[in-house]
Formats: structure tokens, C-alpha cells, sequence
């Protein structure tokens, strides 16, 4: 199944490609957590680690519904995470960058939507988008947080997210 296009030359790529087999671009690594055992780095919404079975912390993560492919949303202790789409030309880089799983061509702004953790929960506001913001097909007022919770629906432009709590 084809997870994604190369964002240089636009070839298919397949899941768990480190390289594009057209023209040789390293791909982005959707990321993963570390193990805290044996710093093993595991997929996104894993509950055990593959190399030593340890348990690991829940973690959020969004699945693209198309690929299901598992993008972590907090990689490190930042309170907030924008999603959108970086361009070389303006020098904008998300920091979810949505570009190598087809963001130009679904509409999805450079800085689409935003998720905050607040204490315990999760929300998404609308930064504005050209293309519009949902949660689960009700569209997002612009600068207006909504919580979310596991298994919500998001669109941004035409790309649909899963949201996953962990």
C-alpha cells in the first residue's frame, strides 16, 4: 500500500521506505517513542516495546485514515504542536509537517491547526486555514479550541486524521 509521496520528485513511496526508490530523497521519520528500558524506538501507540516488552507510556498520536500511517502529535514537553505544511520558499516549517503525506495537493494551509495539552486534556483550534478545520464533520470556528478525545475524526482541508489518545 502507498504511504506517501517523495516530497522532491512526487514518486510513490511505501510504507517504511527511508529512501525514495525514484530519485534516492531521504524520507522523514514519522517518529516513535523510546523505550525507557532499553531506549529501543518503538511505532507511535504501541503499548509494549518491541525489543524488550516493557510497557510504554500512553502517547498521542494521529493516524492518517487513508495510509494508517501513525504520526506522533508531542515529541518532546511542549505544550502545543501546529500541523500544516512546510515551504522552502517562505521558510515555514510546522511542527507536524503534513507535506510528505500529500498536504499540497489536500489543501492543507502551512500552518493549518493547532493541538494543545491543557492539564489532562487535549484540544484542536483552527489557525485560520484557507481550507477549514473539522472535528468529527462539524467544522472548527478559527481561534477557537475544541477538546478532543480518542478516536475523533479531524479534516483538514480533504486530509482525514484519526486522533488517538494512546
Amino acid at each position: 500500500m502507498t504511504r506517501a509521496a517523495c516530497s522532491v520528485c512526487g514518486a510513490p513511496v511505501e510504507a517504511g521506505a527511508r529512501f525514495c526508490p525514484h530519485c534516492g530523497n531521504p524520507l522523514p521519520d514519522p517518529g516513535g517513542f523510546v523505550c525507557p528500558a532499553c531506549s529501543t524506538l518503538n511505532l507511535p501507540g504501541d503499548a509494549f516495546c518491541e525489543a524488550c516488552g516493557q510497557p510504554l507510556p500512553p502517547a498521542r498520536y494521529l493516524v492518517v485514515t487513508e495510509s494508517g500511517l501513525r504520526l506522533n502529535l508531542f515529541t518532546d514537553d511542549r505544550a502545543a504542536t501546529v500541523l500544516g505544511r512546510s515551504d522552502p520558499l517562505s521558510g515555514i516549517t510546522p511542527d507536524l509537517d503534513l507535506a510528505p503525506f500529500g498536504a499540497e495537493a489536500a489543501g492543507i494551509s502551512r500552518r493549518h491547526a493547532r493541538v494543545t495539552r491543557k492539564d489532562d486534556q487535549y484540544w484542536i483550534e483552527d489557525l485560520n486555514s484557507v481550507n477549514l478545520t473539522y472535528l468529527n464533520n462539524q467544522r472548527l470556528t478559527p481561534d477557537r479550541p475544541c477538546a478532543l478525545k480518542d478516536g475523533d475524526l479531524l479534516r483538514l482541508g480533504q486530509m482525514l486524521l484519526t486522533y488517538r489518545a494512546g
